[in-house]
């Protein structure tokens, strides 16, 4: 018989420094996971360096205030995780502000994925927004979350571009 995680044993709190370990590795693996569903390996020398990357973004940023993020935990162990970064974009004409939020590094562990954990952390950040009277979230989904996103109300934009540059 599988492991069967029970969701009232489960319980989400807000991130703490000594959280950034566990963090960054889900940082990682969320990477890995989108790379191997597109075919693709993300070398593992690569791999390191980002969750080594993540970990010193949180260690500066939830310091600042910059990020804000919540973890979701089964007796004591760190199983789902994610995070918002504040960053300052113009004002337009559905939102005058410049404030937005941009949400980034959901995971959640296997065997605790369809428990709601993501949705949970979530719905966490659009509260979080909602305080602080921010009124864009943007983010870029993988293929399996954006089911998540579409069904609490995210929308593609079409209209969006970028240019990685080397």
């Amino acid at each position: 018989m599988a492991f069967e995680p029970q969701i009232h044993e489960m319980h989400l709190r807000e991130a703490l420094s000594n959280d950034i370990p566990i963090m960054a590795k889900h940082h990682r693996k969320m990477f890995e996971e989108i790379w191997e569903g597109k075919g693709e390996t993300l070398e593992p020398t690569r791999a390191n360096k980002v969750e080594e990357a993540y970990a010193q973004k949180l260690e500066t940023e939830l310091k600042s205030g910059i990020c804000k993020a919540w973890v979701f935990e089964d007796k004591g162990n760190i199983v789902s995780s994610g995070g918002i970064t504040f960053v300052s974009f113009v004002p337009n004409p559905s939102d005058l502000s410049s404030k937005v939020a941009y949400l980034h590094s959901m995971y959640t562990e296997r065997a605790y994925r369809n428990k709601k954990c993501a949705q949970r952390i979530l719905h966490n950040a659009i509260e979080c927004c909602k305080s602080q009277r921010i009124k864009r979230i943007i983010l870029n989904a993988s293929d399996a979350g954006q089911p998540i996103y579409h069904k609490i109300g995210f929308r593609s934009a079409p209209d969006t571009m970028r240019l990685l540059i080397k």
